[in-house]
């Protein structure tokens, strides 16, 4: 393979995970990144991030765990509230 085929792919595979992180599609990133080089979860992970902060894409806020946590203890919260 060439230096200029090589570059190309680089190239190629590095607008694929920037596509997949302009998307929201962070874990879809990931697992293309690991796919491609065999790393582990770990390294892919913080390779996929350096990579979003070097093309300034950042990552949504909210979700995850503490967004429902907080859901369910707010309508917890209500429910006591209404009954009282």
């Amino acid at each position: 393979m060439s230096e200029d085929q090589s570059a190309a792919e680089k190239e190629d595979f590095d607008a694929r995970i920037i596509a997949q992180l302009r998307e929201g599609k962070k874990i879809g990133a990931i697992k293309l990144y690991r796919e491609k080089t065999g790393e582990g979860l770990r390294e892919a992970k913080d390779a996929v991030e350096e990579i979003a902060r070097q093309n300034g894409i950042v990552a949504p806020a909210g979700g995850g765990c503490a967004s429902v946590l907080a859901a369910i203890l707010l309508a917890a919260a209500l429910l006591v509230a209404t009954t009282v």
